[in-house]
């Protein structure tokens, strides 16, 4: 699972483009597959401590690995807001390399129109060398296919990411509401996950919307409380169903199971962090 919920739609755009094994002379980068030189394979191998071998040879786990990592990551892609200029970032620098991705993000004031257009000058200024001339055209391609691509398939501005299994519910107002369940949800939670997520489970939890019929069950609640039904993040429809509001107490029992129905701030430094040993 990726960090970044678009980069699967983006790889799949930049894979179909890169094709398979090829050796061309004329291509600075030389013996390159899916779009991979054998200079970044061989130093990924290294990274790895693994013997070295020809690119033609470089498995799909570890191409994944490599464009995230050495180019979607290094670009800096996974940290731009809006999706659309994170792909043609990622595109661009496994195509002109990543070096030149971020010159060019730098000079675009994150504009993707400005991206493309800079990205288009510095392939004609490639073009001007004769060995590089017949590529124009296919450059030129690739960037007005990723424009329509990126603009069918990505918004504008990123979502919160949320894990799939999180609820969601819309109020009075049209306002999406998450709701976080410390035992069903937030167990299993990458540390990751939570850096991410933090931010509307603390909102939910000062604000008391964990509960959708309206104001959270008072310190302590103990019962049922009827959920709604609603759509996941992943698209899967829930029929409404009865949730169980747990309540602090004692004995040896989980830490999810302990807090269950508390707020964070209801929750001192020790069971916090009780609770974040648990989850992580």
């Amino acid at each position: 699972m990726f960090d970044d919920q678009y980069f699967e739609t983006m790889l799949n755009f930049v894979l179909l483009r890169e094709g398979g094994y090829v050796n061309d002379p004329d291509d600075p980068g030389g013996e390159t597959n899916h779009g991979i030189t054998h200079e970044v394979y061989d130093s990924y191998r290294r990274s790895k401590k693994l013997p070295k071998r020809s690119v033609k040879y470089i498995t799909d786990d570890e191409v994944v690995d490599i464009y995230y990592n050495n180019y979607y990551k290094a670009s800096g892609a996974d940290k731009i807001k809006n999706p659309r200029l994170a792909m043609a970032v990622f595109d661009a620098s496994v195509n002109m390399g990543v070096s030149v991705a971020r010159e060019l993000l730098k000079k675009s004031d994150n504009s993707f129109k400005n991206f493309e257009k800079l990205r288009l000058e510095r392939y004609n200024t490639y073009a001007k060398n004769p060995k590089q001339r017949k590529y124009l055209k296919g450059w030129n391609n690739r960037v007005f296919h990723l424009g329509q691509f990126a603009e069918e398939a990505l918004p504008e501005e990123r979502s919160p990411y949320f894990k799939a299994s999180v609820s969601m519910d819309v109020d009075e107002d049209g306002n999406v509401l998450y709701y976080y369940d410390w035992k069903n949800d937030l167990d299993g939670i990458t540390r990751e996950e939570l850096k991410q997520n933090f931010g509307k489970m603390k909102e939910q939890f000062i604000h008391e919307l964990g509960h959708p019929t309206g104001g959270a069950a008072p310190t302590g609640c103990v019962g049922m409380y009827p959920v709604r039904g609603y759509t996941r993040a992943d698209g899967v429809k829930v029929s409404p169903y009865m949730r169980t509001c747990g309540a602090k107490h004692a004995g040896k029992r989980a830490a999810s199971e302990k807090y269950f129905g508390l707020k964070l701030t209801d929750l001192n430094k020790d069971e916090l962090d009780e609770l974040l040993d648990e989850i992580m």
